[in-house]
């Protein structure tokens, strides 16, 4: 998949991650973990359901496990993000799995800000201690994130009909096979009536089923996925801008600078300046 494999969260259900750089971008991706993204610094756009949801700095928003998203922080220059194994939580909340986890800024309730506003403040404790890092620092790391998640369960987490569950679980195995498939041949040219007899689908069917599950059009999201790995390399190695679009299966060169420009807010050259 597009996201990092998540040791860390195997072994203690709960994994911290501090992201320091400019100009991340994750394309549409899923994963079994609730995902909770606070914004420290700059802003950001996570993008779920069909909404764009902007973030700025001191806010946080809740991801539900297996919620297709896609999030955009061009302009974000430090943000925590805390991914929670359902597995793991159910030690401690045995119905979690029958639950629905989710909490934006825009659409918070009158009655829930105080519970918002006191989450915000345990998340502000995060970042002093990744940075002082004192004795244990880990351990009470891992306190205020449960302390988090206590809070989180109590305030927004709520009951979900069974039928939904179902459907969607349906749907995420195929769409897991579908951006496997991508992942591994993104450098190539993937045409959509390739890809569809590939998985024994009508053309019509699959180019509907991926934009009403992803959000984004099938070609679309081949180069998201492609621009990602493009930017990691202009980050990472000396390869020309030209050779690594082409490396990465990028044709059009007028398509791949309009849509750099538009997911990372400057243009490949300035990226590769910084």
């Amino acid at each position: 998949m597009l996201y990092e494999p998540l040791y860390r969260l195997e072994k203690t259900g709960i994994d911290i991650q501090y992201h320091t750089n400019k100009g991340k971008y994750v394309p549409a991706h899923w994963h079994a973990a609730v995902e909770l993204i606070y914004i420290l610094n700059g802003i950001g756009n996570v993008i779920f359901d069909g909404k764009d949801h902007p973030m700025v700095a001191g806010e946080f928003m809740l991801v539900d496990s297996n919620q297709i998203h896609e999030m955009k922080c061009a302009k974000a220059s430090m943000m925590v993000v805390i991914q929670y194994s359902k597995n793991r939580m159910k030690n401690y909340v045995e119905d979690i799995d029958e639950m629905q986890i989710s909490c934006t800024r825009e659409n918070l309730e009158k009655e829930k800000l105080e519970a918002y506003l006191d989450i915000c403040n345990l998340l502000k404790r995060l970042p002093p201690l990744y940075v002082t890092q004192p004795l244990g620092y880990y351990l009470q790391s891992q306190a205020i994130a449960m302390e988090v998640l206590f809070e989180v369960i109590n305030h927004f987490a709520e009951r979900r009909p069974d039928s939904v569950v179902t459907e969607k679980d349906s749907g995420l195995d195929r769409l897991a096979e579908i951006t496997d498939y991508i992942e591994e041949h993104y450098k190539e040219q993937i045409l959509l009536e390739d890809i569809s007899s590939h998985f024994y689908l009508s053309r019509e069917y699959f180019s509907r089923f991926f934009k009403k599950n992803m959000g984004v059009t099938f070609s679309r999201y081949v180069n998201q996925v492609r621009l990602m790995h493009i930017y990691y390399d202009i980050c990472n190695t000396g390869d020309g801008i030209m050779e690594l679009a082409e490396k990465h299966g990028f044709t059009n060169y007028k398509l791949f600078n309009r849509m750099f420009h538009e997911i990372y807010g400057c243009s490949p050259r300035e990226v590769r300046q910084k």
